[in-house]
């Protein structure tokens, strides 16, 4: 698999959200880039925005990263191919699209949500459901500015994956808190 197959996989994915949701991506110029330098080349685009990159080892183990300024979501397609070695197509495009899905629910987060909703990202992790929470290294990889960010990503994915079988509304697993958090920033249900 190559970046080629990565990026192609990825828009098939952001194909299969709802219209609302690619129209939003469009209007707020949502970019995918599949590398396959990693970290080489993600650390150049962080520098062609005179940003200071993160160092290579933060970067290594990372599937994907959100490039706000730029508006790409890079996705590591060497990692992505090791990850998914072994699994059949549908399963391998199920992965990659749950990357592309968490992505594109921290574009969604990052330029929608306000400072004062992000203060709660604490608050709202401790209600998630243990494995969506196990899943958000806080305190450790993240920040405590950047919890509510991965909250409203995770359950992003989870919210995609599970309309066809569940529709629109708040999953039984979900606390209401968490629910409406997420309905702030991301239109839900959305407009097909």
């Amino acid at each position: 698999m190559s970046g080629d197959s990565v990026l192609a996989i990825v828009r098939n994915a952001r194909a299969a959200l709802p219209s609302s949701h690619r129209a939003l991506l469009d209007q707020l110029g949502v970019q995918e880039k599949a590398v396959d330098d990693w970290p080489g080349e993600v650390q150049a685009l962080y520098r062609t925005i005179l940003e200071v990159p993160p160092r290579e080892g933060d970067l290594a183990n990372a599937v994907a990263v959100w490039l706000d300024r730029l508006r790409v979501v890079a996705f590591n397609a060497p990692l992505l191919e090791q990850a998914t070695v072994g699994l059949g197509r549908q399963a391998r495009a199920a992965a990659i699209a749950a990357v592309a899905w968490h992505e594109y629910g921290h574009a969604l987060s990052i330029t929608r949500s306000t400072r004062e909703q992000r203060q709660d990202g604490v608050r709202l992790l401790n209600l998630l459901p243990p494995g969506m929470a196990q899943s958000i290294d806080y305190p450790g990889s993240y920040r405590r500015a950047e919890v509510f960010d991965e909250v409203i990503a995770t359950v992003y994915v989870a919210l995609i994956d599970s309309v066809r079988t569940a529709g629109y509304g708040c999953p039984d697993y979900l606390h209401e808190d968490v629910f409406q958090a997420f309905k702030e920033v991301v239109p839900w249900p959305p407009s097909r």
